[in-house]
């Protein structure tokens, strides 16, 4: 039982793009998906009987959002209020809390949190203050008679994030330049100086500290760092399933009556606590086989077995698919998938079923992430003056890309590149 339920990047107001030529029920479930990976984090809000639903990213713009969601969002505001759990924004701009209060009409049980002002609240007799870590980052908290870090026993909270994959390109690192809005200071806040920021802040290091960091990218995070991920995933890009995060602060026993319920034990390893609760109704993945000859029927079977071989999204309602195709570096067989890839998807197509199988095939393509090494000179014995001797001296060219210490391009996109590059004179 969560005392605490945190919930990353929701974007409510960012429709997710669906597939081309997708049915009806697969555009609406991607329409829906973000509002019903909210829904869900409130639910277990509710079922834990949190005290908070902290809310930090995109969550609601005024400039962007239409009417129903701000009803929708107000709604669910109110309805945890009722319950005892206030819903927490996260922000790292003062007026765009402001902005946000006005959109909602100021419910009952809605809170704020930026740089300049921490919020301080009594969870069962714990005092416990979140902090935002966009602003002077590792500032410490002013002091004062009331300053949570006096009290005997305490629970500061530190939340950072970032903006990696909100445009749902690879490409986009999305730390610097790829953002938009007021989330500009999120922009440029990375882990390591979160980490080292709140190390070296009397403030943000002292024992009663958990550290938050929010992000679409799973990544290698500093020691003490907890991540985040988002509510939904949205793209295909994304590794991560969406979930929130829960943290039990307190030692609760939830048989005894409510008003028996006011004080709680603190729990002493609050820290070991935190767990991810999947949250996404909607879920990418791509499967890859091994095709190195046939036509569309024989590719449909190995896809379709592939398919029924590898676990469902967990508690995904649809799941999204993209099939790469792993051709044994034949550049012929990689032509040969292109022209057959739109008869592929038309027969995987087929057997999709909204009740039973939720699986829907995006797209066929042979995979970009096979290594050329093969087509090397070292390897390929090419002579000079023939096409093969062209695919060695490209192959060479990608491998040393990917060798490098600092290489011009990403190397899966050299890669990616150097197979484009081979189609396009096997196929001209």
């Amino acid at each position: 039982m969560s005392d605490i339920i945190f919930a990353f990047d929701p974007a409510l107001d960012r429709p997710i793009p669906a597939p081309e030529g997708a049915p009806v029920a697969i555009v609406e479930a991607i329409a829906t998906a973000p509002a019903e990976a909210v829904a869900a984090a409130a639910a277990e809000a509710r079922r834990s009987g949190a005290a908070a639903l902290v809310l930090c990213g995109r969550i609601l713009d005024p400039r962007r959002a239409s009417p129903a969601q701000a009803a929708a969002f107000r709604r669910m505001v109110v309805d945890l209020a009722t319950n005892g759990c206030r819903t927490i924004v996260v922000d790292d701009d003062t007026a765009a809390c402001h902005e946000v209060a006005r959109m909602l009409g100021e419910p009952q049980g809605l809170a704020f949190v930026t740089a300049a002002a921490p919020l301080r609240l009594d969870i069962r007799g714990l005092a416990v203050e979140l902090v935002s870590a966009h602003g002077p980052v590792g500032a410490a908290v002013p002091a004062d008679a009331d300053s949570i870090g006096t009290a005997p026993l305490h629970r500061r909270i530190v939340i950072g994030w970032d903006t990696a994959l909100w445009h749902a390109d690879r490409w986009a690192g999305g730390l610097e330049g790829h953002h938009d809005g007021h989330h500009r200071e999120a922009a440029g806040l990375t882990p390591t100086a979160f980490a080292a920021a709140a190390a070296a802040s009397p403030a943000w290091s002292e024992p009663g500290a958990f550290w938050i960091w929010g992000s679409r990218r799973r990544q290698h995070l500093p020691v003490g760092v907890h991540h985040l991920p988002a509510l939904q995933e949205r793209s295909g890009h994304e590794t991560v399933a969406g979930s929130c995060c829960g943290l039990t602060l307190l030692d609760r026993d939830d048989t005894q009556p409510a008003a028996g319920r006011r004080f709680a034990a603190p729990l002493s390893d609050w820290r070991a606590s935190w767990r991810e609760i999947p949250t996404h109704r909607v879920a990418w993945r791509t499967v890859t086989i091994e095709s190195p000859a046939g036509g569309d029927e024989e590719l449909a079977t190995a896809i379709w077995a592939a398919l029924e071989g590898v676990g469902s999204g967990g508690n995904a309602a649809l799941e999204i698919v993209r099939c790469s195709i792993e051709c044994g570096t034949s550049v012929a067989r990689r032509v040969r998938v292109a022209e057959i890839a739109a008869e592929t998807l038309a027969r995987l197509r087929q057997l999709y079923d909204p009740k039973t199988f939720r699986v829907w095939c995006r797209e066929v393509f042979a995979s970009p992430g096979e290594s050329l090494a093969a087509l090397g000179h070292a390897r390929s014995g090419g002579r000079p003056g023939t096409t093969t001797s062209f695919s060695s001296a490209l192959a060479d060219i990608v491998a040393a890309i990917e060798q490098s210490p600092t290489p011009a391009i990403p190397p899966d996109l050299a890669r990616e590149a150097g197979w484009l590059a081979l189609e396009l004179v096997e196929s001209s």
